[in-house]
């Protein structure tokens, strides 16, 4: 019971443009010769919403972390109004499934949609049939209580008095009931765990009134009890016995405030990164002691405060390097190349220009040197690809805008395309090169480097262009040898070169590449120094486009679930 207990989280957790007179004309016009136009249905705009943040329009601009829920409220709750429960129950497993992990960003819309669902059906039985599911769709115990946090936000728009409704609840006490006794307690034991965020949950809830067993009541009481009741070891523990030794254990632990007191207490019980306050991880030997059981992404989101903590330690940084590089590990890890540059970006600090005088370079981080390491070990996408690049001279010294302004245009672009270059066998990557709108060749191998990738975009020298996203299809359309899945176009701004800032003549051009050679093909736009959407898309079909302004952390994983047909 005790090994169980202490598994890590990763094994216990298993701009609107009004285009309808143009969209009507194009839906009449029956001598173009365009496959049919497939209208999106609310299951369609609902997976749209999980993906991007947003239902009406296909473009990704990511504005802040936190969902608003005033915003989505009403379309959310009309669209659900129109599904039944047997559709939304199917939607809502596939797209939070544990197997969809690598292509949704975040699970919080998906949850927000089980939030309005709940709160607003008005069918008894529906509500009832999708509330079986909600064990299997909330996974986490942080997912639960954003899940509370939509129901209170949706509840306080509908003007209720009671912040949760009687489905509300029996969901949350049937998914405690769900839980396994080990995951609750190993719920309990990691360090992100919130005792007072358990115990309003479930006061509110009225659990003492359900019907559990007295062993998962116990672990419910210790779940949400504060920590010196449980040093004390109440007498409604004792069905837990069992576990006393270890409960007691990670207990005093959380008590004690000195890292070298921690020590025996982590060695004896064995436990890892995840366990521990992060106040005790403040020592060498602790950092020692942990650093074989951390994932390569712990380690990622914690080398500052290690190569700190070891600053005088020379042959624990070299053992920490070590597994850093190990391309073994790098490769199982999947990280993608722009991670690593974003997580640069973040440790940036603006300092003076030095305009006199000599100054030394600041030599490059763990993180800068990783980063270029890192290029070729991705999984493949697995898709052919057709990447087209925008390299004026006058774009490739300019910074991206918004979150990310330290990194360069032709760093993000390299990151990306680069990345995608050197992992796939089947990708074609061409340029502008000037005012004919036409396309050529970009000279890489895939025996460069991400730096010799870079030298030959600056020699390119490309001083003019005429960026036309038709030309891009056109492109593809004349090569005969090969046929692409994904067109990918990475620009400053996607609105150049496109009439009336509209969509309908690229999806047109697009939808002649779909019947003549690929009726899957798909076209990513990347506007890289944009914060928002550069033309209107159509609101009355699939047009197979995406558009993504500027990059985050989710950007690798939306242009794979696009990519793979995951949304529309």
């Amino acid at each position: 019971m005790q090994k169980r207990l202490l598994l890590t989280a990763e094994v216990a957790s298993s701009q609107q443009i009004d285009v309808n007179s143009n969209i009507s004309r194009e839906l009449e016009s029956a001598e173009e010769g365009t496959m049919s136009h497939i209208a999106p249905s609310a299951i369609d705009k609902l997976r749209r919403f999980c993906y991007l943040g947003s239902i009406k329009q296909p473009v990704y601009a990511p504005t802040s972390f936190d969902l608003t829920v005033e915003a989505h409220f009403e379309a959310l709750r009309e669209l659900c109004d129109k599904v039944n429960e047997s559709k939304l129950i199917e939607f809502l497993r596939d797209v939070l499934d544990a197997s969809n992990d690598q292509y949704l960003p975040r699970h919080d819309e998906a949850i927000l949609i089980l939030a309005v669902y709940l709160s607003t059906c008005s069918d008894e039985t529906q509500r009832t049939q999708v509330r079986k599911y909600f064990p299997a769709f909330v996974r986490t115990s942080q997912e639960l209580f954003l899940f509370m946090k939509f129901v209170k936000q949706v509840q306080k728009l509908l003007d209720r008095k009671t912040p949760f409704s009687r489905t509300v609840r029996k969901a949350v006490l049937e998914w405690y009931q769900h839980q396994a006794l080990d995951k609750l307690l190993h719920m309990w034991s990691l360090s992100d765990c919130n005792p007072a965020q358990h115990r309003e949950l479930l006061q509110r809830c009225h659990y003492m009134t359900f019907k559990f067993d007295e062993e998962k009541l116990a672990a419910l009481r210790v779940l949400s009890a504060p920590i010196k009741e449980l040093i004390e070891w109440p007498e409604y523990l004792e069905p837990l016995a069992h576990c006393k030794e270890t409960i007691q254990g990670i207990a005093n632990l959380r008590q004690t405030a000195n890292a070298e007191a921690a020590l025996p207490l982590i060695q004896k019980m064995s436990l890892c990164y995840e366990h521990l306050p992060r106040r005790i991880v403040s020592n060498h030997k602790v950092v020692s002691l942990l650093m074989a059981k951390m994932t390569y992404d712990q380690m990622l989101q914690s080398w500052p405060t290690f190569l700190k903590i070891n600053r005088s330690n020379r042959h624990a940084q070299t053992c920490y390097t070590e597994r850093f590089f190990d391309p073994a590990q790098l490769r199982a890890a999947n990280v993608e190349p722009l991670r690593l540059l974003l997580q640069e970006a973040r440790g940036f600090s603006r300092q003076k220009v030095t305009t006199k005088g000599v100054f030394t370079p600041k030599p490059p981080s763990i993180i800068q040197k990783l980063y270029k390491q890192s290029f070729g070990l991705n999984k493949p996408f697995g898709l052919r690809l057709h990447i087209t690049i925008n390299l004026e001279m006058v774009y490739l010294g300019k910074c991206l805008l918004g979150r990310f302004r330290s990194i360069k245009y032709i760093d993000a672009v390299l990151a990306l395309a680069f990345g995608y270059f050197k992992c796939d066998p089947k990708v074609n990557v061409r340029i502008w090169y000037d005012k004919s709108g036409k396309l050529k060749a970009l000279p890489w191998t895939s025996s460069m480097s991400v730096d010799d990738a870079k030298a030959t975009c600056e020699s390119q020298k490309v001083v003019k262009i005429k960026q036309t996203l038709i030309d891009v299809v056109d492109d593809a359309l004349l090569d005969t040898k090969q046929t692409y899945d994904v067109f990918l176009v990475l620009v400053p701004c996607g609105t150049r070169g496109n009439q009336r800032n509209k969509s309908e003549q690229l999806c047109k051009r697009l939808d002649e590449y779909r019947e003549k050679r690929n009726k899957d093909a798909k076209f990513i736009i990347l506007s890289l120094r944009q914060q928002q959407g550069s033309m209107g898309y159509s609101s009355a079909r699939n047009e197979n486009i995406l558009e993504l302004c500027s990059i985050s952390e989710q950007t690798p994983r939306l242009i794979n679930a696009f990519a793979h047909g995951k949304f529309f």
